[in-house]
């Protein structure tokens, strides 16, 4: 899948684990406390991140430990400069997914905004280092396949007004991040209808059950869903 690779490529990038050695070594700080990152949960599975990256303006540099799949909401031309490497250039686009391998090479890097336009991205930190404790669920073909690899699969799903997805029966701990937000209604057997409000670049962890998702309202939405492994 196109995502996947773009995903492998970046990773590559992030991880380069080299510097000048005549260099003096600037500030770095964990993930969690790096510039204009939001970390908004985490459990024994996975930790969620809102990253709001303002036109001009930098991360700094700070450290990554963990595998880390991200879904970009506002796309904005950057800058990714890993520690002692020179800076390489990407344009991320809305609703692109990627995949950094961080859990076994750990990597040092910032992100510097370039654009005239802020950078937005949600981020799902994979906690387990080894893939192989869940079997994620298969869906239909509604539900389109953006990457699948050994630590994540995940899909794209877009409904226009009126329309509805087929059931899913999620196997495996997974988050929801919203691309286009709209009026929906979540349904789940043997419980009351669950209407909801979905706004741009809400996400949220997904628990195991099976749930159907409607779109009440009068606009298009898309969502991305991913399950782990």
């Amino acid at each position: 899948m196109i995502y996947g690779l773009l995903g492998l490529r970046f990773a590559s990038v992030l991880t380069l684990p080299s510097w000048a050695a005549d260099e003096e070594t600037p500030p770095i700080v964990p993930v969690t406390r790096a510039p204009f990152h939001l970390f908004t949960f985490q459990d024994e599975n996975m930790s969620l991140a809102n990253v709001t990256l303002p036109a001009g303006r930098t991360t700094t540099y700070h450290s990554h430990n963990q595998d880390l799949f991200f879904v970009i909401i506002k796309g904005a031309k950057v800058k990714n400069q890993v520690l002692g490497a020179d800076p390489v250039e990407f344009d991320f686009k809305v609703g692109n997914v990627y995949l950094a391998y961080y859990t076994k090479t750990p990597g040092t890097h910032q992100i510097i905004n370039i654009d005239q336009n802020t950078l937005w991205l949600l981020g799902m930190g994979i906690v387990q280092p080894e893939a192989g404790h869940f079997t994620p669920s298969t869906r239909a073909d509604k539900y389109e396949v953006v990457m699948d690899n050994e630590r994540v699969r995940a899909w794209r799903l877009r409904l226009g007004p009126g329309e509805a997805a087929p059931a899913v029966r999620q196997t495996a701990p997974g988050t929801r991040f919203v691309v286009t937000g709209g009026d929906v209604v979540e349904k789940r057997p043997g419980k009351p209808d669950q209407p909801m409000v979905l706004k741009t670049g809400d996400f949220m962890e997904l628990p195991v059950e099976e749930r159907v998702l409607e779109n009440t309202g009068t606009s298009a939405i898309e969502i991305v869903e991913a399950e782990l492994k």
